[in-house]
């Protein structure tokens, strides 16, 4: 039973006395609330129950423990490039560069204080995606560099809602992620096999791609009666890689219609700020041009 004036921490057992800090369960102890700190991000356990915030804190009772006995290493331990003294971020067991730190939030789909309450050992492993790495090596230790097989393997664009909007974020799936050594070492084999089909069926180009949707997005006046058309064409590109200014070229039965590309974006109806859409992603060219000629479900020869 605690004293008059004192209370008891439902995280600790301790008694203690003060306002103490709020969770469901009651207030807590001062000295709960400085390894709280370091786990939760701000306010995050005002509505959490004493026993989740508890397991918490055994889970990283060790960090919490050596956290000030933490120093900063010559290098990013994950990138291994030079850690910068002012552009680095602590986490609760080590110093990452911001740069690293951006990719794991993105990859979590969180905020950087989000990212500091986490360990090493689990940001980690996000960097060995295949997306993040650039490829995947198999068991005998070959690398299969990812652009090379997106012909066969694209990555698959999904939506994820985002906490407390009414909105969605666009994320990939990489299935090179979920492929078995096996498939992973036929893959190339399997790519090859594809480039050849669509260029036995479309011809030799510099690029194919098959439009999906097509948009109006403006009539900008340039002038008493001149106007500025612009559109964005959605799809993903079969073959190649298509840079700015290429030449597209659609067949028609009254002969062949072509136009210049102006921009490139990604799967983003309004995102034109790309230099190159690669092999097997989906994006959209944006064409200043009057595009009565181009529907759904056309190819597209880049040149």
């Amino acid at each position: 039973m605690a004293k008059m004036g004192t209370k008891v921490c439902p995280i600790c057992g301790k008694e203690f006395k003060g306002l103490g800090n709020i969770c469901k369960d009651g207030d807590y102890c001062n000295e709960c609330e400085k390894k709280v700190r370091l786990v939760f991000v701000e306010d995050e356990e005002d509505h959490l129950p004493a026993a989740k915030i508890r397991a918490k804190l055994n889970k990283y009772a060790d960090a919490i423990a050596a956290y000030d006995s933490i120093k900063k290493p010559e290098t990013c331990p994950i990138c291994g490039k030079k850690l910068p003294k002012l552009m680095n971020m602590r986490l609760l067991d080590a110093f990452i560069c911001m740069g690293c730190a951006e990719k794991a939030r993105d990859m979590l789909h969180t905020g950087y204080a989000a990212v500091g309450c986490m360990c090493l050992s689990e940001i980690q492993p996000l960097f060995g995606q295949a997306a993040v790495q650039g490829g995947r090596a198999d068991s005998s230790g070959v690398f299969h560099n990812a652009d090379a097989l997106r012909i066969v393997y694209p990555l698959i664009r999904t939506l994820w809602v985002v906490p407390g909007e009414d909105g969605y974020e666009v994320e990939y799936i990489d299935p090179l992620d979920s492929l078995s050594d096996e498939e992973l070492q036929a893959a190339p084999a399997l790519a090859e096999q594809r480039r050849a089909e669509f260029e036995a069926k479309y011809g030799t180009h510099k690029a194919i791609f098959e439009v999906d949707k097509i948009t109006k997005l403006y009539n900008e006046s340039k002038g008493r009666r001149h106007y500025r058309n612009e559109y964005r064409i959605g799809g993903r590109v079969l073959l190649g890689n298509i840079a700015l200014r290429d030449q597209a070229v659609v067949k028609r039965a009254e002969g062949t219609k072509e136009f210049t590309i102006r921009k490139l974006g990604d799967c983003r109806e309004y995102r034109s700020d790309l230099k190159e859409l690669k092999e097997g992603m989906e994006g959209g060219l944006f064409v200043e041009a009057s595009l009565s000629f181009v529907y759904p479900g056309d190819i597209l020869c880049i040149d």
